[in-house]
């Protein structure tokens, strides 16, 4: 298959050292846990933590999507995070390798925030707010993304292959377009979610 580089590894050394000295300054003098969602930000995450400067805990998980049956007998998706975190009485900080619909991170957030955390944050390598459903603002973000092409390497995959390489990349074609901005940072997010009922 052939690639067209769209981040060299380069750029995207300089990204992460940049958004780890941004943590550190924000998290300075307290302890942070990192929940990183795989398989995509297996790799991010491991160059990231090596610039971020306090205390950190670090933690997979891994999303899937469930058919269950309700009550009544009806079908529907469910969103399930394994294994379980608790974020009681912690400072969070969820990373992601690219954030697209927002719809499962959105998710875990609230379910993270049941269990009453410090506060819950959220840094994605590439932000893709075309591809977005709801309303969900990453709170770091290394490059950000004006078109929805799939993008490939630095822990991304292609029917499973190819996240080993060294830069990101999109598929033979028209390039995507990229679009950095400066990592952007908002208020913590209420912690206000209902507990989701499985049947």
């Amino acid at each position: 298959m052939e690639f067209k580089p769209l981040y060299k590894a380069e750029q995207i050394a300089r990204r992460v050292r940049e958004l780890g000295k941004e943590i550190s300054r924000d998290y300075r003098g307290q302890p942070l846990d990192l929940v990183a969602i795989v398989d995509n930000a297996f790799v991010f995450l491991a160059d990231l933590v090596r610039h971020i400067e306090v205390p950190v805990r670090c933690q997979f998980i891994r999303a899937e999507m469930r058919d269950v049956r309700d009550a009544q007998g009806y079908e529907r998706k469910e969103i399930f995070y394994t294994p379980e975190f608790d974020g009681s009485d912690k400072h969070v900080l969820i990373v992601d390798g690219v954030l697209t619909s927002g719809i499962t991170l959105d998710f875990l957030i609230k379910r993270i925030g049941l269990s009453r955390p410090k506060s819950v944050k959220t840094v994605v390598l590439i932000d893709k707010p075309a591809e977005r459903r709801l309303s969900l603002e990453p709170d770091y973000f290394a490059f950000r993304l004006t078109s929805s092409q799939p993008v490939i390497g630095y822990g991304l995959a292609w029917d499973g292959f190819y996240s080993n390489l060294p830069y990101v990349a999109v598929p033979g074609g028209k390039p995507a377009t990229p679009a950095r901005a400066p990592a952007r940072r908002r208020a913590t997010r209420p912690l206000r979610a209902r507990k989701t009922r499985r049947h």
